[in-house]
Order: C-alpha cells, then structure tokens, then sequence
C-alpha cells in the first residue's frame, strides 16, 4: 500500500509541477489533506512559522531555505498548549507535493485534531530518508542478536554516510543512533565521522557525535569510571567508590523523566531480588526540585541510595545524553556494561551471581 501512495504522490508531483518546467530558488508547496478540513494548516521549520487557510482540502506554502531541515505541519497553531498531532517532512528548495491525513481523535475526554503525513514527492532529502529507514527495518530492526546488529548499523551508517556526504541526515542518523544505542565503538564513530562533509551538516548533530565520542572513552568497558560525590536529601555526601565488593549499578534519572518513572518497578523487582546477592544500586538524579525527588521517590518504593545532581556536574562529566541512562560495574569498580535495560540487566545478574 505503502508503494502505491508512493507511485500516486510521483504522479500527481508531475501533474502539479510537469507542465511548466522551471528551476527555483526557493520551494513551492502544494498540499492535500484528506479528511475534512476547515480552518488553517501551518508550517514550521527553523524559526519561521507560516500559515495559510484551507480552501478545497488543498493550501500552498511559498519561501525559502538555507539547506534541507525538517519542517512540520500543524493543524493548530505551533504556540497552542492544545494536544494535536502533526506531520513531519524534510524541507528544501524544491517544487514539493505533500499529501497530509487529518482526523480528529479523542485525548483525555476531548477532541484533538492531528495531521499524518501521506506522502510527500519532490524532496530528495525525504527520499533518502525513506530509503534508509525502509532499510534499517528490514535489516537492523529485525536482528536479535547484539553483535549481529553493530555490524549491521556500522555497515548501512558507513554506506549511506559515504554516498551522501552533504546530506544534513548524514550526521543526523550517525547522531541519532549513537545517542539512542551503544553498539558502535568511539573508532568506528570517529571513522564515520571522516566521511561528513561538515559544512554541510547541523552543528547541534556534530556537538552530539562528539560528546558520544567522548562518552564511550569516558565509559568505556574495563575501565574505572571517575568516582561520583553527591549529596542524599540529607545532606550526606556519598562516593561511588564507598561500594566495596559489591555489583553497582549507577542509575541516572529524573522525577520528571516519564520513561525512567516506567521502568521503577521492575528496576525495584531487581534490587529486592538481588540485594542480599552483593549487587547496589546508587540513584542520580537530575532533578532541581528536591520536593518533587524526594516525592518520587517514596512513591515509586525506591530503597536504595539516591543522590541529586542539581547542577547537572556529574551528567557532564559522563556526557549524559539524557535519562534514563545507567552503566554497570564489577566488584573491582569497573565497567561491565552501559545503557543496560531490566531485562538485560536481569539476565546478566542471574549469570553474576550464580
């Protein structure tokens, strides 16, 4: 199905811009929703937020951009507080069509309106996007194995890296992958990173390789990590390396990191099940709010030693990408793995401390 909304958008992409072949410095584009649609449909991208009314399902957005950048359609105002959804694209100077899905869907008691995208034609940019991701889901999504899918994400990122130098996704995904997984090395990071052509890239993307960089050096696995000092709620300054003889996990997290506060539950079927077997857990947290730590905490059941960075410190020395995150350490201190989930991390104690 996917194919055909893809060969329609071709088609009617030659049916709006065919006719008059011209070269342009800016971009046209010209949209359809389907669905009923009454009112105006904006577009965001940088800092620049466009609107125009719908008229006949159809809207047309003319200007200009530096360089591709993903851009997004909204069904309200990018300023509104109201929950809607919205549709994403890579924006570039080019005749562009966009053909957008609209349906209004209940969210908590209330009717919210979202906007998905169906298809877009006259983007290269988004072309290579789908291109790549259709490849990453049917090669590394679909391995189980860890080994298998680090070699895997390091061959298709060199490829598509290589053959696209000056496409801002370049270090886009090369950002992406190595900030959401750990499976490429800082070497083969700094080998893919010879590839970019770095004029061409977001400089927030580059900041981001270089600090995952930095991070695996710092955290790297047999190594002792720096030692950690903060203070409990009390006051009392607690130092990593006080753990002696014992498996610790460094759990960083937030009161308002809803994914971490998801994940307490089983991290607390973990420690009650491991704690009398040589295994700790020290908690930082990244909050300002005292108040609201020391709440989730004795609402979430957390026993264990909690410490608060509210100065974000100890999450710069590490290059913290954000919460939650953790790594792991042996009885001598040192690291035995990183970003590790529950469920691994289960695995790996069962084997621990047989």
């Amino acid at each position: 199905m996917k194919c055909v909304n893809i060969i329609l958008g071709l088609v009617l992409s030659i049916l709006f811009f065919g006719c008059t072949e011209q070269k342009t410095k800016g971009f046209l584009v010209k949209g359809k929703i389907r669905g009923t649609y009454k009112g105006y449909v904006y577009l965001k991208y940088n800092d620049i937020v466009d609107s125009i009314i719908v008229k006949n399902n159809q809207f047309n957005f003319k200007g200009s951009v530096l360089k591709p950048t993903t851009a997004y359609f909204y069904p309200e105002s990018p300023s509104s507080d109201k929950m809607m959804g919205i549709a994403p694209f890579i924006l570039e100077n080019s005749n562009i069509l966009a053909i957008l899905k609209y349906s209004e869907e209940d969210f908590r008691g209330a009717k919210s309106k979202f906007l998905r995208t169906d298809s877009i034609a006259g983007s290269k940019s988004q072309n290579l996007k789908y291109a790549f991701d259709t490849l990453m889901r049917n090669t590394f999504d679909k391995e189980k194995n860890d080994s298998v899918k680090e070699v895997i994400l390091f061959k298709n990122l060199h490829k598509f890296i290589a053959k696209n130098p000056q496409s801002f996704l370049s270090a886009h995904y090369l950002s992406f992958y190595v900030k959401l997984y750990y499976y490429l090395r800082s070497t083969q990071i700094k080998e893919l990173v010879t590839l970019l052509d770095k004029s061409y890239q977001d400089k927030s993307d580059l900041h981001s390789i270089e600090r995952a960089i930095k991070r695996r050096e710092v955290l790297k696995k047999g190594s002792i990590p720096p030692k950690i000092v903060l203070p409990t709620h009390k006051g009392v300054l607690v130092d990593s390396r006080s753990f002696k003889n014992k498996f610790l996990l460094v759990e960083f997290w937030a009161s308002w990191c809803i994914p971490c506060r998801q994940s307490n539950p089983e991290l607390v079927e973990i420690y009650n099940t491991y704690k009398n077997k040589d295994f700790e857990i020290l908690g930082v947290s990244f909050d300002t709010d005292i108040n609201k730590w020391q709440a989730a905490i004795k609402k979430d059941k957390l026993d264990w030693t909690q410490v608060i960075d509210t100065l974000n410190k100890v999450g710069e020395t590490f290059y913290i990408p954000g919460v939650p995150y953790n790594f792991l350490l042996d009885k001598k201190g040192k690291i035995i793995a990183r970003n590790i989930k529950s469920y691994k991390l289960k695995s790996l104690l069962a084997k621990l401390t047989d």
